[in-house]
């Protein structure tokens, strides 16, 4: 069997005990809403800038997470990983910055547009929601932990959700906002194509290496998805407020 036959079988192995999580966060009502062709204006917009301010604290150590997880699989004798991870970290960069300026950019246009005024500085000032917390608290344990190969996992699921919910949200972006008020999801959904496929081929090499891996990637993709889907629904449910205070329809 070829090498790039058993990192298809690991990752296989990986995929069909991830399906159902998956399937759950696609059928939730925040997603269905955000992908529906009549999604109401003013609420999409309203969750983009939530979406986007909040965004702010899952982005900004992103790179710093990937690095750390490389630092780490290189002390555990995994250094073509530890590389590999090295500049997959770059490529993350500054992506936090890309969220500030779509939130300002969004509160300027429906203030301006829409007659609906948000402090954007209050809501970049804020604390993490407490789903981002979560989600902060899951890179950290994992980064700094045994098996540092897990930061695999989320990267995974978080990059392939731009690549399978992104597009229609995009969509949806294209038809209801301004350009310019979206730039981190176009980015995204246009870059995690590659990410994605990087995260998967890294993944299936380290379970061909360690198969006992399985259990935690999995357990901890698992965590990834419903903190994230946690956070989705936390904006959605501040910007259905904001709205109502503002006199919306919503």
């Amino acid at each position: 069997m070829t090498s790039a036959a058993t990192n298809h079988d690991a990752v296989q192995k990986y995929e069909d005990q991830i399906t159902e999580v998956r399937s759950r966060l696609a059928e939730g009502p925040e997603i269905r809403a955000l992908t529906a062709a009549e999604c109401d204006t003013d609420l999409f917009a309203l969750w983009m800038l939530r979406y986007s301010a909040h965004g702010v604290h899952m982005t900004h150590d992103v790179e710093r997470w990937i690095a750390t997880a490389g630092e780490r699989c290189g002390e555990l004798g995994m250094a073509a990983l530890a590389t590999a991870l090295s500049g997959h970290a770059r490529a993350e960069a500054g992506h936090d910055r890309m969220m500030v300026a779509d939130a300002r950019a969004l509160s300027s246009w429906l203030d301006a547009d829409r007659g609906v005024r948000i402090d954007v500085d209050a809501l970049l000032a804020a604390p993490p929601l407490a789903s981002s917390r979560d989600y902060i608290e899951l890179h950290e344990r994992v980064t700094k932990g045994d098996q540092p190969w897990c930061q695999l996992a989320i990267e995974l699921e978080i990059e392939q959700l731009s690549t399978t919910f992104g597009p229609e949200i995009l969509k949806n972006s294209e038809r209801l906002l301004p350009v310019g008020t979206y730039t981190f999801l176009a980015e995204h959904v246009e870059l995690d194509v590659g990410h994605t496929a990087f995260n998967r081929r890294q993944l299936g090499g380290v379970l061909k290496e360690r198969p006992e891996a399985l259990p935690s990637m999995v357990e901890t993709a698992t965590r990834a998805l419903e903190c994230y889907a946690a956070f989705i629904t936390e904006c959605w449910r501040l910007a259905g407020d904001d709205l109502r205070r503002a006199g919306g329809s919503q």
